[in-house]
């Protein structure tokens, strides 16, 4: 019966529309407002697809085989093309281990978290300082967490800025290097945070966001109008640049695609999971930089029970000569 039922031409028809409905809302996620959040699982979707091809090359069903295998590949195409970073040459680096093309650049170790993921506050303290970042930006700071963090960090990172917030847009930055100024920007009223760090004689800017979800059309044009805003922050600096945070978006979203189509920012994650999680988490925190630092390595930071806290990305600074001879090159 089941048999019979695959090889149905009316269930053939209607495996490639769902298909391809399913394709068709990743790719163009804001077609229909409510559907938006799919694009978020394009990845498990894809491998949905490519189990699914599996089971109906097993059950000798060539048509649905071809229809589950096509739909996985498309999405393939559409996450490979997303990608804006140096994976190959991060890779093809770490194999050769020659990753030190100038003797005089500059490393840094900068990560991200968040305060609200509900691990607890001894497990935060041990990824906070196993991280060993020399800059930390943490989102969702609250009059406690702020106390919890100065005693928790300052030791380790005597130079700090905090922003408290009862909702979720309170911020801090810690570092182990001195902030040489430090201010705030507004999207209405959603706040960023920016800081310039001395490291080795070098500046260096960092832009700390946390966005809304893009849950409807309305938040929708508020994410896509703080991205503007940030970008048009990031056009008036000259200097390296790490722009990171909760952005509630994955980074093949259009929102952030074309926010790293307009400022030039790269990503240093360089996959589509978070590898420390389950299946089912979607990578919406991010550590974007300018073109000028080289990504060495990305890490997720996860608690014992598997909850995601945070992720960390290791740069190297080149002189603005080494920069200009390799970009010329």
């Amino acid at each position: 019966m089941a048999q019979k039922f695959l090889s149905n031409q009316y269930t053939h028809i209607a495996a490639a529309v769902l298909a391809g409905f399913g394709v068709l809302v990743c790719i163009y996620p804001h077609t229909i407002h409510s559907l938006s959040w799919v694009v978020n699982y394009a990845v498990q979707l894809m491998v949905a697809y490519l189990l699914g091809g599996f089971v109906f090359l097993f059950l000798r069903q060539p048509r649905l085989t071809f229809i589950s295998f096509g739909a996985c590949l498309l999405l393939c195409f559409y996450l490979k093309f997303s990608i804006k970073n140096n994976y190959i040459e991060r890779w093809r680096n770490s194999i050769l281990k020659k990753y030190q093309p100038y003797d005089n650049q500059v490393r840094l170790n900068a990560a991200q978290f968040n305060l609200s993921n509900g691990a607890a506050p001894e497990e935060l303290a041990r990824a906070l300082r196993a991280s060993g970042a020399d800059v930390l930006s943490i989102h969702e700071v609250n009059p406690g967490w702020s106390q919890w963090l100065e005693d928790t960090l300052s030791q380790k990172y005597p130079y700090h800025h905090t922003m408290v917030d009862l909702g979720i847009f309170g911020m801090a930055i810690f570092s182990r290097y001195p902030i040489s100024s430090v201010d705030t920007f507004y999207y209405e009223e959603i706040p960023c945070l920016r800081a310039c760090l001395q490291k080795d004689g070098m500046d260096l800017c960092l832009i700390s966001v946390h966005t809304e979800p893009a849950l409807n059309e309305y938040s929708l044009r508020r994410l896509e109008g703080q991205l503007e805003t940030v970008s048009a922050q990031i056009s008036r600096m000259d200097m390296p640049l790490l722009v990171m945070g909760d952005f509630n978006s994955v980074s093949w979203s259009k929102e952030l695609q074309r926010f790293m189509d307009g400022t030039g920012l790269l990503e240093s994650r360089s996959g589509f999971m978070d590898r420390q999680g389950t299946f089912w988490d979607v990578p919406v925190d991010h550590i974007f930089h300018s073109p000028r630092l080289g990504c060495a390595d990305f890490i997720n930071f996860s608690d014992r029970e598997g909850r995601h806290l945070g992720i960390m990305a290791a740069f190297q600074i080149n002189p603005l000569a080494s920069y200009v001879k390799k970009t010329a090159e």
